[in-house]
Protein backbone atom coordinates (compact mmCIF):
# COMPACT_ATOMS: atom_id res chain seq x y z
CA UNK A 1 0.00 0.00 0.00
CA UNK A 2 3.15 2.40 1.30
CA UNK A 3 3.98 2.01 -2.61
CA UNK A 4 0.44 1.82 -4.57
CA UNK A 5 -0.30 5.44 -2.60
CA UNK A 6 2.31 7.72 -4.15
CA UNK A 7 2.11 5.93 -7.95
CA UNK A 8 -2.45 6.78 -7.27
CA UNK A 9 -1.20 10.49 -6.63
CA UNK A 10 0.95 11.10 -9.17
CA UNK A 11 -1.41 9.45 -11.78
CA UNK A 12 -4.35 12.10 -10.94
CA UNK A 13 -1.71 14.74 -11.27
CA UNK A 14 -3.48 16.99 -14.35
CA UNK A 15 -2.27 17.09 -17.50
CA UNK A 16 -0.24 20.06 -18.75
CA UNK A 17 -2.03 22.34 -21.62
CA UNK A 18 -2.94 26.28 -21.90
CA UNK A 19 -5.16 28.11 -24.01
CA UNK A 20 -3.20 31.23 -24.61
CA UNK A 21 -4.77 33.96 -22.84
CA UNK A 22 -4.27 37.53 -20.94
CA UNK A 23 -4.12 37.79 -17.17
CA UNK A 24 -3.75 40.16 -14.95
CA UNK A 25 -1.07 39.34 -11.92
CA UNK A 26 0.92 41.34 -9.66
CA UNK A 27 4.13 39.52 -10.36
CA UNK A 28 6.68 41.62 -8.97
CA UNK A 29 4.72 42.45 -5.40
CA UNK A 30 4.56 46.13 -6.36
CA UNK A 31 0.67 46.56 -5.30
CA UNK A 32 0.07 46.92 -9.50
CA UNK A 33 -0.95 43.94 -11.69
CA UNK A 34 0.55 43.35 -14.73
CA UNK A 35 -0.57 42.42 -18.21
CA UNK A 36 0.71 39.03 -18.48
CA UNK A 37 0.48 37.00 -21.93
CA UNK A 38 -0.04 32.82 -20.63
CA UNK A 39 1.65 30.24 -23.22
CA UNK A 40 2.65 26.72 -23.38
CA UNK A 41 6.16 27.95 -23.34
CA UNK A 42 6.45 31.00 -21.42
CA UNK A 43 4.61 33.49 -19.38
CA UNK A 44 5.50 37.44 -20.05
CA UNK A 45 4.21 40.33 -18.41
CA UNK A 46 4.10 43.65 -19.28
CA UNK A 47 3.29 47.09 -17.48
CA UNK A 48 1.66 50.05 -18.66
CA UNK A 49 4.29 51.59 -20.12
CA UNK A 50 5.52 48.95 -22.60
CA UNK A 51 8.03 47.72 -21.20
CA UNK A 52 8.26 43.95 -19.95
CA UNK A 53 8.45 43.01 -16.45
CA UNK A 54 9.03 39.62 -16.51
CA UNK A 55 9.80 36.75 -19.26
CA UNK A 56 9.43 33.35 -17.35
CA UNK A 57 10.10 30.26 -19.06
CA UNK A 58 8.43 27.39 -18.59
CA UNK A 59 10.20 24.01 -17.37
CA UNK A 60 7.46 21.92 -18.40
CA UNK A 61 5.80 23.35 -21.64
CA UNK A 62 2.43 23.95 -20.72
CA UNK A 63 3.00 24.62 -17.34
CA UNK A 64 0.06 26.87 -15.38
CA UNK A 65 1.98 29.19 -12.84
CA UNK A 66 -1.31 30.21 -11.59
CA UNK A 67 -0.95 33.42 -10.48
CA UNK A 68 2.13 32.40 -8.69
CA UNK A 69 5.60 33.58 -10.47
CA UNK A 70 7.84 33.88 -7.14
CA UNK A 71 10.72 31.07 -7.32
CA UNK A 72 10.16 30.77 -11.34
CA UNK A 73 12.49 31.27 -14.20
CA UNK A 74 12.74 34.84 -14.91
CA UNK A 75 14.80 36.20 -17.65
CA UNK A 76 14.40 40.44 -16.59
CA UNK A 77 16.77 41.07 -14.38
CA UNK A 78 16.18 43.59 -11.55
CA UNK A 79 18.58 46.78 -10.94
CA UNK A 80 18.10 47.49 -15.17
CA UNK A 81 16.43 50.00 -17.63
CA UNK A 82 13.72 47.17 -18.17
CA UNK A 83 13.32 45.75 -21.64
CA UNK A 84 11.33 47.40 -24.28
CA UNK A 85 11.79 51.05 -22.52
CA UNK A 86 10.88 53.29 -25.07
CA UNK A 87 12.30 57.54 -24.78
CA UNK A 88 9.85 59.98 -24.65
CA UNK A 89 7.08 57.08 -24.63
CA UNK A 90 5.28 58.21 -21.02
CA UNK A 91 1.51 57.89 -20.40
CA UNK A 92 0.79 55.79 -23.07
CA UNK A 93 -2.08 54.39 -24.24
CA UNK A 94 -2.36 50.93 -23.78
CA UNK A 95 -3.96 47.60 -25.41
CA UNK A 96 -4.43 44.09 -24.83
CA UNK A 97 -6.07 41.89 -27.13
CA UNK A 98 -6.19 38.29 -28.63
CA UNK A 99 -5.59 37.94 -32.82
CA UNK A 100 -6.43 34.70 -33.34
CA UNK A 101 -4.08 32.71 -31.61
CA UNK A 102 -1.62 35.73 -31.34
CA UNK A 103 -1.76 38.05 -28.32
CA UNK A 104 -0.86 41.13 -29.05
CA UNK A 105 0.24 44.06 -26.83
CA UNK A 106 0.23 47.97 -28.35
CA UNK A 107 1.06 50.92 -26.44
CA UNK A 108 0.75 54.51 -28.44
CA UNK A 109 1.97 58.12 -27.14
CA UNK A 110 2.71 61.60 -29.01
CA UNK A 111 3.62 59.68 -32.41
CA UNK A 112 5.58 56.58 -30.67
CA UNK A 113 4.10 53.22 -30.75
CA UNK A 114 5.40 49.43 -29.73
CA UNK A 115 3.53 46.46 -30.13
CA UNK A 116 4.70 42.79 -29.55
CA UNK A 117 2.86 40.42 -30.86
CA UNK A 118 3.24 36.86 -29.16
CA UNK A 119 2.86 33.28 -30.48
CA UNK A 120 2.22 30.86 -28.20
CA UNK A 121 3.86 28.20 -29.92
CA UNK A 122 7.28 30.11 -30.03
CA UNK A 123 9.63 31.72 -27.67
CA UNK A 124 10.08 34.17 -30.65
CA UNK A 125 8.33 37.57 -29.64
CA UNK A 126 7.41 40.08 -33.11
CA UNK A 127 8.26 43.68 -32.22
CA UNK A 128 7.20 46.21 -34.12
CA UNK A 129 8.13 49.89 -32.91
CA UNK A 130 7.44 53.45 -34.85
CA UNK A 131 9.55 56.85 -34.06
CA UNK A 132 8.79 60.16 -35.14
CA UNK A 133 12.30 61.10 -34.58
CA UNK A 134 15.52 59.49 -33.54
CA UNK A 135 14.80 57.41 -30.71
CA UNK A 136 16.69 55.08 -28.18
CA UNK A 137 15.14 51.59 -27.21
CA UNK A 138 16.39 49.69 -24.75
CA UNK A 139 17.31 46.28 -23.84
CA UNK A 140 18.59 44.80 -21.13
CA UNK A 141 19.37 40.88 -20.11
CA UNK A 142 19.81 38.47 -18.71
CA UNK A 143 18.54 37.38 -15.32
CA UNK A 144 20.49 34.27 -13.50
CA UNK A 145 23.76 35.99 -14.01
CA UNK A 146 25.89 39.19 -12.59
CA UNK A 147 27.44 39.95 -16.20
CA UNK A 148 25.41 38.05 -18.80
CA UNK A 149 27.65 36.81 -22.00
CA UNK A 150 26.47 39.81 -24.26
CA UNK A 151 27.36 39.97 -28.35
CA UNK A 152 26.98 42.16 -30.36
CA UNK A 153 27.24 40.97 -34.50
CA UNK A 154 27.66 43.89 -37.43
CA UNK A 155 26.49 43.73 -40.17
CA UNK A 156 28.37 41.49 -42.87
CA UNK A 157 30.46 40.52 -40.02
CA UNK A 158 30.84 36.55 -38.50
CA UNK A 159 32.46 37.49 -35.24
CA UNK A 160 30.60 39.15 -32.64
CA UNK A 161 31.56 41.86 -30.53
CA UNK A 162 31.10 41.93 -26.28
CA UNK A 163 31.39 45.33 -26.05
CA UNK A 164 31.48 48.85 -28.26
CA UNK A 165 29.16 50.66 -30.70
CA UNK A 166 27.43 49.65 -34.05
CA UNK A 167 25.01 48.74 -36.10
CA UNK A 168 23.21 45.49 -35.33
CA UNK A 169 22.71 42.12 -37.29
CA UNK A 170 21.91 40.79 -33.74
CA UNK A 171 21.81 41.47 -30.30
CA UNK A 172 22.25 38.31 -27.26
CA UNK A 173 22.41 37.94 -23.84
CA UNK A 174 23.24 34.34 -22.52
CA UNK A 175 24.13 33.34 -19.25
CA UNK A 176 26.18 30.64 -20.59
CA UNK A 177 27.80 30.30 -24.21
CA UNK A 178 26.05 27.03 -23.99
CA UNK A 179 23.21 26.17 -21.52
CA UNK A 180 21.41 27.80 -20.06
CA UNK A 181 18.89 31.42 -21.40
CA UNK A 182 19.13 33.26 -23.92
CA UNK A 183 17.67 37.23 -25.14
CA UNK A 184 18.01 37.69 -28.84
CA UNK A 185 17.40 40.54 -30.69
CA UNK A 186 17.55 40.67 -34.38
CA UNK A 187 16.15 43.17 -36.77
CA UNK A 188 14.29 41.80 -39.70
CA UNK A 189 16.01 44.06 -41.75
CA UNK A 190 20.28 45.84 -41.30
CA UNK A 191 19.15 48.98 -39.19
CA UNK A 192 20.68 52.71 -39.78
CA UNK A 193 20.48 53.07 -36.48
CA UNK A 194 23.20 51.52 -33.92
CA UNK A 195 23.46 50.01 -30.76
CA UNK A 196 25.68 51.25 -27.62
CA UNK A 197 26.40 48.68 -25.12
CA UNK A 198 26.32 49.54 -21.36
CA UNK A 199 25.99 48.33 -18.00
CA UNK A 200 29.11 45.78 -18.73
CA UNK A 201 27.01 44.58 -21.42
CA UNK A 202 24.18 44.33 -19.78
CA UNK A 203 21.92 46.96 -22.00
CA UNK A 204 21.74 47.62 -25.34
CA UNK A 205 20.58 50.86 -26.19
CA UNK A 206 19.68 51.05 -29.54
CA UNK A 207 19.30 54.41 -32.02
CA UNK A 208 16.78 53.84 -33.68
CA UNK A 209 15.88 56.45 -36.92
CA UNK A 210 12.91 57.64 -37.84
CA UNK A 211 9.93 55.65 -39.39
CA UNK A 212 9.15 51.46 -38.39
CA UNK A 213 11.02 49.27 -37.61
CA UNK A 214 10.40 45.55 -36.65
CA UNK A 215 13.08 43.34 -34.72
CA UNK A 216 12.18 39.90 -33.31
CA UNK A 217 13.08 38.83 -29.73
CA UNK A 218 14.00 35.50 -28.84
CA UNK A 219 13.45 34.81 -24.86
CA UNK A 220 13.95 31.20 -24.05
CA UNK A 221 16.25 28.19 -23.59
CA UNK A 222 20.02 28.58 -25.09
CA UNK A 223 20.20 25.56 -27.10
CA UNK A 224 20.58 24.25 -30.45
CA UNK A 225 17.11 22.35 -30.95
CA UNK A 226 15.46 25.56 -30.25
CA UNK A 227 17.13 27.80 -32.16
CA UNK A 228 17.44 25.90 -34.75
CA UNK A 229 13.27 25.21 -34.79
CA UNK A 230 13.10 29.27 -34.53
CA UNK A 231 15.42 30.32 -37.16
CA UNK A 232 18.68 31.47 -35.22
CA UNK A 233 21.04 28.70 -35.98
CA UNK A 234 22.72 30.35 -38.38
CA UNK A 235 23.50 33.17 -37.24
CA UNK A 236 27.04 33.74 -36.74
CA UNK A 237 28.68 33.41 -33.18
CA UNK A 238 25.50 32.59 -31.63
CA UNK A 239 25.52 29.35 -31.01
CA UNK A 240 28.39 26.71 -32.00
CA UNK A 241 27.10 23.21 -32.15
CA UNK A 242 29.85 20.48 -30.04
CA UNK A 243 29.67 16.65 -31.21
CA UNK A 244 25.94 16.06 -29.32
CA UNK A 245 24.74 18.67 -30.80
CA UNK A 246 25.54 17.98 -34.65
CA UNK A 247 24.06 14.27 -33.44
CA UNK A 248 21.17 16.23 -32.85
CA UNK A 249 21.02 18.12 -36.32
CA UNK A 250 21.40 15.00 -38.11
CA UNK A 251 18.24 13.22 -36.29
CA UNK A 252 16.29 16.43 -36.85
CA UNK A 253 17.19 15.75 -40.86
CA UNK A 254 15.87 12.47 -40.78
CA UNK A 255 12.93 13.44 -38.84
CA UNK A 256 12.07 16.19 -40.76
CA UNK A 257 12.64 13.72 -44.58
CA UNK A 258 10.65 11.50 -42.58
CA UNK A 259 7.84 14.62 -42.66
CA UNK A 260 8.42 15.20 -46.30
CA UNK A 261 7.33 11.77 -47.13
CA UNK A 262 4.31 11.30 -44.56
CA UNK A 263 3.13 14.72 -43.45
CA UNK A 264 2.75 14.27 -40.12
CA UNK A 265 5.06 14.98 -37.34
CA UNK A 266 3.55 11.29 -35.22
CA UNK A 267 4.57 9.38 -38.18
CA UNK A 268 7.71 10.96 -38.49
CA UNK A 269 9.02 10.38 -35.32
CA UNK A 270 7.57 6.43 -35.65
CA UNK A 271 9.77 6.64 -38.74
CA UNK A 272 12.54 8.21 -36.51
CA UNK A 273 12.05 5.67 -33.48
CA UNK A 274 12.70 2.71 -35.97
CA UNK A 275 15.50 3.82 -37.38
CA UNK A 276 17.59 4.66 -34.16
CA UNK A 277 16.57 1.51 -32.79
CA UNK A 278 17.73 -0.69 -36.34
CA UNK A 279 21.06 1.19 -35.51
CA UNK A 280 21.46 0.34 -32.28
CA UNK A 281 20.07 -3.59 -32.97
CA UNK A 282 23.03 -5.42 -32.78
CA UNK A 283 23.83 -3.49 -29.02
CA UNK A 284 20.35 -4.02 -27.76
CA UNK A 285 20.63 -7.98 -29.35
CA UNK A 286 23.88 -8.38 -26.85
CA UNK A 287 22.53 -6.83 -24.08
CA UNK A 288 18.82 -8.46 -24.12
CA UNK A 289 21.43 -11.80 -25.07
CA UNK A 290 23.56 -11.35 -22.08
CA UNK A 291 20.72 -10.61 -19.44
CA UNK A 292 18.86 -13.51 -21.07
CA UNK A 293 21.86 -15.80 -20.20
CA UNK A 294 22.36 -14.62 -17.06
CA UNK A 295 18.86 -14.82 -15.57
CA UNK A 296 19.27 -18.68 -16.81
CA UNK A 297 22.23 -19.09 -14.62
CA UNK A 298 20.73 -17.61 -11.82
CA UNK A 299 19.59 -21.35 -9.94
CA UNK A 300 23.47 -22.02 -10.73
CA UNK A 301 24.41 -18.69 -8.95
CA UNK A 302 21.94 -18.82 -5.41
CA UNK A 303 23.56 -22.12 -5.26
CA UNK A 304 27.38 -21.03 -4.81
CA UNK A 305 26.05 -17.75 -3.10
CA UNK A 306 24.42 -20.07 -0.61
CA UNK A 307 27.30 -22.67 -0.59
CA UNK A 308 30.07 -19.56 -0.29
CA UNK A 309 27.99 -17.23 1.82
CA UNK A 310 30.96 -16.91 4.56
CA UNK A 311 34.14 -17.21 2.00
CA UNK A 312 33.67 -14.49 -0.78
CA UNK A 313 36.94 -15.24 -2.53
CA UNK A 314 35.98 -18.69 -3.30
CA UNK A 315 32.26 -17.63 -4.30
CA UNK A 316 33.86 -15.30 -6.70
CA UNK A 317 36.16 -17.79 -7.99
CA UNK A 318 33.07 -20.43 -8.37
CA UNK A 319 31.20 -17.70 -10.01
CA UNK A 320 34.16 -16.91 -12.66
CA UNK A 321 33.86 -20.57 -13.27
CA UNK A 322 30.84 -20.94 -13.88
CA UNK A 323 30.75 -18.24 -16.29
CA UNK A 324 33.42 -19.37 -18.20
CA UNK A 325 31.89 -23.06 -18.49
CA UNK A 326 29.08 -21.32 -20.16
CA UNK A 327 30.71 -18.83 -21.97
CA UNK A 328 28.95 -16.06 -20.42
CA UNK A 329 30.39 -12.63 -19.76
CA UNK A 330 28.75 -10.79 -16.66
CA UNK A 331 29.57 -7.57 -18.29
CA UNK A 332 29.10 -7.68 -21.60
CA UNK A 333 25.51 -6.24 -21.29
CA UNK A 334 26.51 -3.05 -19.64
CA UNK A 335 28.76 -1.81 -22.39
CA UNK A 336 25.54 -1.65 -25.05
CA UNK A 337 23.86 0.43 -22.14
CA UNK A 338 26.19 2.73 -21.77
CA UNK A 339 26.89 3.43 -25.20
CA UNK A 340 23.20 3.71 -26.05
CA UNK A 341 22.38 6.43 -23.46
CA UNK A 342 23.98 9.58 -25.10
CA UNK A 343 21.61 8.57 -28.20
CA UNK A 344 18.64 8.52 -26.20
CA UNK A 345 19.41 11.11 -24.19
CA UNK A 346 19.76 13.37 -27.36
CA UNK A 347 16.71 12.27 -28.99
CA UNK A 348 14.91 13.21 -26.13
CA UNK A 349 16.40 16.40 -26.07
CA UNK A 350 15.54 16.62 -30.04
CA UNK A 351 12.04 15.80 -29.44
CA UNK A 352 11.44 17.85 -26.38
CA UNK A 353 12.18 21.01 -27.76
CA UNK A 354 11.10 20.59 -31.18
CA UNK A 355 7.69 22.63 -32.16
CA UNK A 356 5.71 20.38 -34.14
CA UNK A 357 2.54 22.34 -34.07
CA UNK A 358 0.58 19.49 -35.07
CA UNK A 359 -1.47 16.00 -33.39
CA UNK A 360 -1.46 12.65 -33.94
CA UNK A 361 -4.38 10.29 -33.28
CA UNK A 362 -5.75 11.13 -29.77
CA UNK A 363 -2.99 13.50 -29.56
CA UNK A 364 -4.41 17.61 -29.79
CA UNK A 365 -0.25 18.58 -29.88
CA UNK A 366 2.68 16.56 -29.57
CA UNK A 367 4.48 19.24 -28.49
CA UNK A 368 2.66 18.86 -25.24
CA UNK A 369 1.77 15.84 -21.96
CA UNK A 370 -1.06 13.80 -23.05
CA UNK A 371 -4.13 14.95 -22.29
CA UNK A 372 -6.02 11.61 -22.10
CA UNK A 373 -3.26 9.89 -19.89
CA UNK A 374 -3.40 7.49 -23.09
CA UNK A 375 0.54 7.59 -23.58
CA UNK A 376 1.51 7.07 -19.78
CA UNK A 377 -0.76 4.30 -18.93
CA UNK A 378 0.45 2.22 -22.17
CA UNK A 379 4.15 2.95 -20.97
CA UNK A 380 3.00 1.36 -17.58
CA UNK A 381 1.75 -1.40 -19.64
CA UNK A 382 4.81 -1.91 -21.73
CA UNK A 383 7.17 -1.72 -18.49
CA UNK A 384 5.28 -4.56 -16.50
CA UNK A 385 5.70 -6.88 -19.66
CA UNK A 386 9.58 -5.78 -20.46
CA UNK A 387 9.99 -6.13 -16.70
CA UNK A 388 8.35 -9.82 -16.77
CA UNK A 389 9.77 -10.85 -20.24
CA UNK A 390 13.70 -9.86 -19.03
CA UNK A 391 13.28 -11.09 -15.74
CA UNK A 392 12.62 -14.80 -16.21
CA UNK A 393 10.26 -15.07 -12.89
CA UNK A 394 13.19 -13.61 -11.03
CA UNK A 395 11.07 -11.69 -8.03
CA UNK A 396 13.96 -9.50 -7.23
CA UNK A 397 14.41 -8.23 -10.92
CA UNK A 398 10.83 -7.48 -10.52
CA UNK A 399 10.51 -6.11 -7.55
CA UNK A 400 13.57 -3.42 -8.35
CA UNK A 401 11.93 -2.88 -12.09
CA UNK A 402 8.85 -1.74 -10.61
CA UNK A 403 10.10 0.55 -7.93
CA UNK A 404 12.47 2.03 -10.54
CA UNK A 405 9.78 2.78 -12.96
CA UNK A 406 7.26 4.91 -10.17
CA UNK A 407 9.49 7.71 -10.95
CA UNK A 408 9.47 7.79 -14.29
CA UNK A 409 5.82 7.20 -14.83
CA UNK A 410 5.91 11.17 -12.92
CA UNK A 411 8.14 12.10 -15.76
CA UNK A 412 6.03 10.64 -18.41
CA UNK A 413 2.95 12.75 -17.36
CA UNK A 414 4.93 16.28 -18.18
CA UNK A 415 7.07 14.61 -21.07
CA UNK A 416 5.51 16.35 -24.42
CA UNK A 417 3.48 13.65 -25.71
CA UNK A 418 6.20 12.97 -28.76
CA UNK A 419 8.72 11.69 -26.59
CA UNK A 420 6.37 9.51 -24.66
CA UNK A 421 5.15 8.22 -28.39
CA UNK A 422 8.47 7.80 -29.17
CA UNK A 423 9.60 5.76 -25.87
CA UNK A 424 6.81 3.37 -25.87
CA UNK A 425 7.50 2.86 -29.89
CA UNK A 426 10.54 2.11 -28.78
CA UNK A 427 9.86 -0.10 -26.21
CA UNK A 428 7.35 -2.26 -28.46
CA UNK A 429 10.10 -3.24 -30.81
CA UNK A 430 12.56 -3.72 -27.53
CA UNK A 431 10.04 -6.74 -26.16
CA UNK A 432 9.43 -7.58 -30.14
CA UNK A 433 13.53 -8.20 -30.11
CA UNK A 434 13.68 -9.95 -26.45
CA UNK A 435 10.87 -12.57 -27.92
CA UNK A 436 13.19 -13.40 -30.94
CA UNK A 437 16.16 -13.69 -28.83
CA UNK A 438 14.61 -15.49 -26.62
CA UNK A 439 13.33 -17.93 -29.09
CA UNK A 440 16.16 -18.03 -30.66
CA UNK A 441 18.05 -18.91 -27.48
CA UNK A 442 15.69 -21.31 -26.78
CA UNK A 443 15.61 -19.73 -22.87
CA UNK A 444 15.07 -22.19 -20.06
CA UNK A 445 16.19 -22.13 -16.40
CA UNK A 446 19.98 -24.06 -15.87
CA UNK A 447 19.86 -26.77 -13.75
CA UNK A 448 22.06 -27.11 -10.94
CA UNK A 449 24.29 -30.25 -10.79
Amino acid sequence: MKRVLPLLLILLLPAFALNAEWRRVDVNSDGTPEHVAVTNLADIAFDEQGRIVGWFVKRFKGQDYKDNYQGKINLVKEGLPLPGTLEGLTNPTAEFTQQGDLLVAAFQAEGLEIVYTINPQFYTVDLTVTVPTQTTLYWSGINGTDRPVTKLLPPGDTVPLQAGQSPFSYIAFQTKPKAGFALVLRPDEVLEGKVTLENNGAVAAITLPAGTHRLQVYGGQNELVRFYVEGYYDLPGLFQANIWGTLSLGLIYIMETAYRFTGNWGLAILVLTLFVRLLLWPLMHQQFKSMAELNRLKPLMDEINKKYKNDPEKRTEALMKMYQEHKVNPASGCLPLFIQLPILFILWRVIANFEFGQGFLWLPDLALPDPYYILPILYVGVMIVQTLLMAHGNKDIIRQSIFMNLFFVYLVLQFPSGVTLYWVFSTLIGLGQQLLINKQLGITPAKAG
